[in-house]
């Protein structure tokens, strides 16, 4: 019973990182696409249509797609400098507090997001471009990342109640982001900062 919430967390964050994947693929042939179109436009005085159209969905959904992994990877940005002198059992309160706080904001922006794409499904919305794109299926993946974080901080809020029930404190400060100690030869550098 104690692995459930842990393997579902796994499960999470390799579906988080084989969606970052993905979107690094979809920024590499944006960039593709651009250099085609940048040469063809100067050389031939053509262009390929739906670049920049496609270019910006690929830039939506990629970004919605890697807030999970970011969050596991600890990678948003947190201005901690005064939750650092707290004593370590007020930071982690704070900590959690933070967590909640951002779900809830997720929570409005997947409910949003979900709710925009049917009503453009609903409507059968297009995009005002020559190509008509269907504008419900790159809404619908923009969506999925903002669920998947939400999933993402649901999940991690059950593994660290699991935690502190245990009092299994490694866990509750690796899961709170919880700076190491820093050593002794580079006072700068902190957990997660190459």
């Amino acid at each position: 019973m104690k692995r459930i919430i842990p393997n579902a967390e796994a499960a999470v964050r390799a579906v988080s990182h084989g969606a970052c994947i993905v979107g690094g693929w979809l920024v590499i042939l944006l960039s593709f696409g651009i250099c085609i179109e940048v040469f063809l436009r100067k050389v031939f005085n053509e262009s390929l249509q739906g670049v920049d159209e496609y270019g910006g969905y690929a830039l939506a959904t990629t970004a919605s797609l890697g807030l999970a992994y970011c969050f596991y990877e600890h990678a948003h940005i947190r201005i901690d400098l005064v939750v650092r002198k707290l004593p370590r059992s007020l930071a982690r309160v704070f900590g959690v507090i933070a967590i909640i706080a951002l779900g809830s904001v997720v929570w409005m922006l997947a409910y949003e997001a979900v709710r925009l794409t049917q009503e453009s499904h609903m409507f059968g919305a297009f995009s005002n471009t020559p190509l008509r794109t269907p504008i419900h299926y790159p809404q619908a993946i923009w969506a999925a990342g903002f669920g998947l974080f939400f999933i993402a901080i649901l999940l991690r809020l059950l593994h660290v109640l699991q935690a502190a029930l245990l009092r299994d404190s490694a866990a509750l400060g690796d899961m709170l982001g919880e700076a190491d100690a820093e050593p002794e030869g580079d006072p700068g550098r902190m957990r997660g900062v190459e």
